[in-house]
């Protein structure tokens, strides 16, 4: 292990409730932080929320780790997710998944996949990362979509032409990063946006 993965493993320990929810996911399918609370780990900030990927049945997995940690799960029937909490600790579940649009704006079609079909279906680069919360894995960062690079330059980039037709809120998180955490999306992400503006998407 290079010295900045077992830095950024060291991090990811230190996360509130991590010393209580590593040890109940063990023997659990393998499962990831994702989302913001990844970009905010390697941005040095801290993670406000944690989103947590599961390859396997998430709701399964939440009614688990509520025993486990003696806290309760509630269950989201529509998508597979589940929210779990337990005393200060509170964290989301999904399943590992791919989603399909039936027209602009619509809520997804959702189908279970693993890892790297999900991280394909997110919003930008810099979201489309995951860390592993589990075994010789455990802090391992998966950035196919070079979210990292991204990150660091401060750009906000979506992974396909149609991300802002699929999902209009897009638009208002992209402007939203840009505002607060002073990110500039690059010339095709804008392009997108303002194509997706021009045909009322919001």
């Amino acid at each position: 292990m290079t010295a900045a993965a077992a830095h950024l493993r060291e991090r990811l320990r230190r996360l509130p409730g991590m010393d209580r929810l590593l040890p109940a996911l063990e023997g659990l399918p393998p499962t990831y932080l994702v989302g913001g609370a990844v970009r905010d780990l390697l941005r040095g900030a801290d993670a406000v929320d944690l989103d947590l990927a599961v390859e396997g049945d998430a709701r399964s997995v939440a009614r688990t780790l509520a025993e486990r940690l003696g806290g309760s799960a509630r269950e989201h029937e529509r998508l597979g997710t589940a929210t779990v909490r337990a005393g200060d600790l509170a964290f989301d579940l999904a399943a590992t998944r791919t989603e399909t649009y039936d027209q602009p704006g619509a809520l997804p079609t959702v189908q279970a996949a693993p890892l790297a079909d999900d991280l394909k279906r997110r919003d930008f680069t810099v979201n489309a990362l995951a860390l592993a919360l589990g075994g010789d894995d455990l802090g391992h960062l998966y950035d196919p979509h070079g979210g990292l690079v991204d990150l660091e330059a401060g750009v906000v980039r979506i992974l396909h032409a149609g991300s802002f037709l699929d999902d209009p809120t897009r638009l208002l998180r992209a402007v939203r990063y840009e505002t607060r955490l002073g990110f500039q999306m690059d010339e095709d992400t804008e392009r997108a946006a303002r194509a997706a503006i021009a045909e009322d998407a919001l």
